[in-house]
């Protein structure tokens, strides 16, 4: 991992790129309509799952505690201009979703490998402002491009991540965002 010199200064961004190989996520997944009902959606899937102690359930299914993640990815279920979003977790040698798949029906989605950017920040500048900046046109200022493969869903997406010490979008306000990205 390594920080991009002079992002902050480029984009008002901390910013760092990550080289992951390919990985698996699982947790529970909406598909969310284009539109302003779509917008709000994923969050009102955070306080669901919070709410109801799923997103408890699903950070004790690790021995060590996650970064709690919200997926945005497009497959073929989602209408065009909409989403699929799911929270979630990573799938390591420390996981076991055994007892968690008896009692929910979870979604796993296998990421590719890719360079992700990653954006730092906290909740109140994401809510605030990030989707204003523009993350797209951000990551071409600072040299990249969006990371997609016509007919691959396993790339082409991003991540809401909230670091151990922070579940979800009613805690700790520090998060990142992680996109899959290029070189041109």
């Amino acid at each position: 991992m390594e920080y991009l010199e002079k992002s902050e200064e480029i984009i008002g961004y901390r910013v760092k790129i990550w080289k992951r190989d390919a990985f698996t996520v699982k947790g529970y997944t909406i598909i969310v309509p284009p539109g302003p009902r779509g917008r709000t959606m994923p969050r009102e899937l955070w306080k669901a799952v919070i709410a109801d102690g799923r997103l408890d359930k699903l950070t004790k299914a690790s021995s060590v505690r996650p970064w709690a993640l919200g997926l945005g990815s497009w497959d073929p279920e989602c209408e065009k201009g909409g989403q699929r979003y799911t929270v979630c977790i990573e799938e390591t040698e420390h996981t076991d979703f055994t007892k968690l798949s008896r009692e929910y029906d979870l979604f796993m989605k296998e990421i590719g490998a890719s360079n992700w950017m990653c954006f730092e920040m906290t909740e109140k500048v994401y809510d605030e402002r990030f989707w204003r900046d523009n993350p797209y046109r951000m990551m071409t200022k600072l040299g990249y491009q969006f990371h997609t493969r016509e007919g691959d869903y396993s790339v082409g997406l991003h991540f809401d991540a909230y670091p151990p010490e922070n579940y979800g979008p009613e805690g700790n306000p520090a998060m990142e965002f992680w996109i899959t990205v290029v070189k041109p």
